[in-house]
Order: structure tokens, then C-alpha cells, then sequence
């Protein structure tokens, strides 16, 4: 298990690095110093170590979110957290790893797209209700509606030029579509603690 975890590691870090097409299951054996042998008994192809890069990384996603919520009970500071680990995260599939996966792995980049309507979806559904009821959300919005919007906006700023101007960086577009978000669907009460919140963009 410890083996399978540190090709998982490698891969991703290649992927990120060159993105998913140019890296070889040569590449990771070599990076990480054992035979092709010995990578083909962890996985028995380049698609089977590509889908389980992926699905290491939502797991990731889906433990580090679940300790947020878990932790955090202000609405508006969960949600903060949230997306900010998500920012940080993120950067880990770069424009060039997305453009792979959608034209060369589709299994995995659907599982990715999954991931995005269902569990963070789920997630910003939860965030809503917690904010509706403790006054820091208002009602007059339809919340999956809402939910699904921010979820396809915020996963395209990270592949998407439209979005991104020259003197604009991922992190800065993000930010104000969270604050933009944020704001549309806050209460008086809502807005003094969207105010206190520090948006440094330096999410590492």
C-alpha cells in the first residue's frame, strides 16, 4: 500500500509537472527509482494509474472537507475555509493536466466532473442550510440552483482564458466570484462577517 501511494505521488506530481500525455510509465518507474516491473504489479496500465491519481485526489478533497465542516460552524468562515484548501488544492491539475484528461482519459476526467456536481455540490448545499439557519444567509434564492452555478463557475476559472485577464491571476478571479457569491446570498449579519475575513490570496 505504502508503494502504490508514492507512485500515486509521483504520477500526479509528473502530471502536474508536464501534463498527462508526455509522462511515461518509464517516466514515473524512473522517478521513483523501481522497475517497470514492479510499477505494472501496482497498476496494469497508464489508464489505471491515471484514474487512481484521480481518485486519491478527490478522497484527499472529501477528508479535508469533511474535518472543515466537522470543525468550523460559522457558515460563512466554513465556507471560507473551504474554498480556500480547494484553491490551494486545485492548482494541482493544471490547465495542461485538465486538457489531457478530457481529451486522452475521459473516465477520469467524467469522474472529476462527478465529483464536482455531487460532492461539492452536496457540500455547498450543506453550507447554504447552516447559513440559512443560523441568520446568516437570507431565503430568497433557489439553493441548488445557486449551489451548481458556483460549483461549474469557481471548477472553470482553472481552465478557462475568458476568465482569466492579463493582470488577473486563478486565485484573484476566484476570490472575488467566492466574495461575489458570498455577498448575493448574505444577510446583514452575513456581510459583517464577510467583511472580517481576511481574502489574502496565499492559500499554501
Amino acid at each position: 500500500m505504502e508503494l502504490v501511494q508514492r507512485v500515486q505521488a509521483t504520477a500526479e506530481r509528473l502530471f502536474r509537472s508536464f501534463g498527462v500525455k508526455s509522462v511515461t510509465m518509464d517516466d514515473v518507474a524512473k522517478e521513483i527509482a523501481i522497475s517497470k516491473k514492479t510499477l505494472y504489479k501496482c497498476f496494469r496500465d497508464k489508464e489505471s494509474l491515471v484514474l487512481s491519481t484521480i481518485e486519491s485526489h478527490m478522497r484527499e478533497n472529501e477528508e479535508a472537507i469533511a474535518k472543515i465542516i466537522n470543525t468550523e460552524p460559522n457558515a460563512i468562515e466554513q465556507f471560507h475555509l473551504i474554498t480556500k484548501y480547494l484553491m490551494s488544492n486545485q492548482r494541482k491539475m493544471s490547465p495542461s493536466m485538465l486538457y489531457d484528461l478530457k481529451k486522452y482519459h475521459p473516465q477520469s476526467f467524467e469522474l472529476l466532473e462527478k465529483h464536482r456536481s455531487k460532492n461539492i455540490v452536496k457540500h455547498l448545499l450543506f453550507n447554504i442550510d447552516l447559513g440559512q439557519k443560523s441568520g446568516l444567509y437570507h431565503n430568497q434564492f433557489h439553493a441548488e440552483i445557486i449551489a451548481k452555478s458556483f460549483s461549474m463557475l469557481s471548477f472553470h476559472v482553472f481552465d478557462s482564458e475568458e476568465l482569466i485577464g492579463a493582470s488577473s491571476s486563478q486565485d484573484e478571479v476566484l476570490i472575488e466570484i467566492i466574495k461575489y457569491h458570498l455577498r448575493s446570498i448574505s444577510t446583514a449579519k452575513g456581510l459583517q462577517t464577510i467583511e472580517s475575513i481576511d481574502w489574502n490570496i496565499k492559500t499554501s
